[in-house]
Order: C-alpha cells, then sequence, then structure tokens
C-alpha cells in the first residue's frame, strides 16, 4: 500500500470514528435526557445521578427475596467489644514501656 492509499484510509477511519462520537454523544444526552424508547421498554433518566432505569413496557419483574437480615450489636456488645480492645492496647503498651526501659 502507498503513502497516499494509507492516508486516504487513515482519513476514511477518522471520519468513521468522528460519526460514531457524534451518535453515542446523542445517544447519551437523549438517555439523560429519558426521551429515548428501548425495545424491551422505556428508558427513564434517574434525576442528577446520570445513571437510567430500564423499566419494562408489560410489567416490572417481582422482586427477589430479601437476603438474611444484617445482624446489629446492641449497646451492651459495643461497649464490651470496646473495653476488651483498651484492655488490650493497656496490656501492649505495659510491655512496649517495660521493653523500652
Amino acid at each position: 500500500m502507498s503513502i497516499e492509499g494509507a492516508a486516504k484510509e487513515l482519513t476514511k477511519e477518522i471520519e468513521r470514528l468522528a460519526k460514531e462520537t457524534e451518535r453515542l454523544t446523542k445517544l447519551r444526552d437523549s438517555l439523560f435526557a429519558g426521551s429515548v424508547s428501548a425495545a424491551s421498554g422505556k428508558v427513564q433518566a434517574v434525576a442528577r445521578k446520570g445513571t437510567a432505569k430500564k423499566v419494562t413496557a408489560e410489567k416490572t419483574a417481582p422482586k427477589k427475596a430479601a437476603g438474611p437480615k444484617k445482624r446489629t450489636l446492641s449497646q451492651a456488645g459495643k461497649k464490651a467489644i470496646s473495653d476488651a480492645a483498651k484492655r488490650m492496647w493497656a496490656e501492649k503498651k505495659k510491655t512496649k514501656a517495660a521493653v523500652a526501659k
């Protein structure tokens, strides 16, 4: 391939990429505006988050069963952990001070 042929191919590729960039930019802007319809449903923009939600035309999918409930610590449990950590650090501080002397 000659230099002229390579330059023409490169120019064609640059034009193709510019068109594709323009097409994708328009698609992105329309998704943010919420005005694009997809084949399986409507696409709606979520306010100020920059993401889109997909809503099917027929009905929304049923929610999955919730996983195991998240466990929480009681105030007494938190205090017990805190006290144990304080004791551990106090012992380490004592041994470190004894070694330093």
